[in-house]
């Protein structure tokens, strides 16, 4: 609410036709984007990821394009689009250039992401995140990772994906559409959004020294790098367990928590408007 009246003016300035619909609830994005977002030749999402994940999953019979003014925590996929983060009128211009790409979607029980689902340590972490609403954008994840550093133990997995099937107690797995998670660690530097397949970081087991060591390449890109951390590509991977699996998607806790996920890639599934031409990882 607060950025409410620089949004005004910067679509007034730009002539922009538009209408604000206002959630009252968790879950509440879904249900007015089936209700309404027909009506419109755009949806926007004006918040974080949670509320992109939220509209995309009321999104799957609407043939609209979403668009992304980034005012929320983390904004992890408004920088997997390439957006700049703590600039509001350049959002409204990435929205109003109206350069969409068509992208992958995931899909996990029945619930659809859009950037990221990660489990274990990750997981983990996010769940602390929550419990920190007073903290913000970096501050926030440093130090639900610290905390969960501290605290998290292994845990066992059975995973199946390209044939294999794993089985054993694992630190952390990131399933990447997007290449960043967290308020901006590259668990998966080289993942595309439209390019058919999840990129996932799989790490068995690595010692809390080593974790400081290499913490830095988790925001450099170069985590790939890291020997302890093995890099994959697939489009469809079930993970089990005998315990409840610590989860997100899309920076979300996953509730109830479940103890299996079934999760699939949906290729070419929503276009979004993003800053496409900035996106420079794979110019050398």
């Amino acid at each position: 609410m607060k950025a409410l009246p620089d949004i005004e003016r910067l679509m007034r300035d730009r002539d922009a036709d538009y209408e604000f619909h206002f959630t009252k609830e968790r879950g509440h994005a879904t249900e007015l984007v089936k209700e309404i977002g027909g009506d419109f030749d755009v949806i926007v999402s004006v918040g974080g990821d949670g509320t992109i994940n939220e509209i995309v999953n009321g999104m799957p019979d609407i043939n609209k394009p979403l668009g992304i003014l980034p005012i929320g925590t983390g904004n992890d996929f408004a920088r997997s689009c390439s957006m700049k983060m703590g600039d509001l009128e350049s959002a409204v211009d990435v929205l109003l250039a109206h350069n969409v790409k068509k992208i992958d979607l995931g899909e996990v029980n029945g619930r659809r992401f859009v950037n990221v689902m990660g489990m274990g340590f990750e997981g983990r972490a996010n769940d602390i995140g929550k419990l920190l609403p007073f903290l913000h954008g970096t501050p926030k994840y440093l130090i639900a990772i610290g905390w969960s550093y501290l605290t998290y133990r292994r845990m066992p997995l059975k995973i199946k994906f390209n044939g294999l099937n794993l089985n054993e107690k694992v630190f952390l797995m990131s399933i990447g559409n997007g290449w960043n998670v967290g308020g901006g660690l590259q668990l998966t530097p080289k993942a595309k959004l439209d390019d058919g397949f999840f990129d996932i970081c799989y790490v068995q087991n690595i010692s809390r020294w080593r974790i400081l060591q290499v913490f830095g390449k988790l925001y450099d890109g170069t985590a790939h790098e890291v020997e302890e951390m093995e890099a994959h590509q697939t489009n469809e991977i079930t993970v089990s367990s005998e315990f409840p699996i610590p989860a997100h998607i899309d920076g979300e806790s996953f509730d109830p928590v479940q103890k299996e996920f079934k999760i699939r890639l949906i290729p070419q599934a929503v276009e979004i408007i993003g800053n496409w031409s900035a996106d420079s990882r794979f110019n050398n």
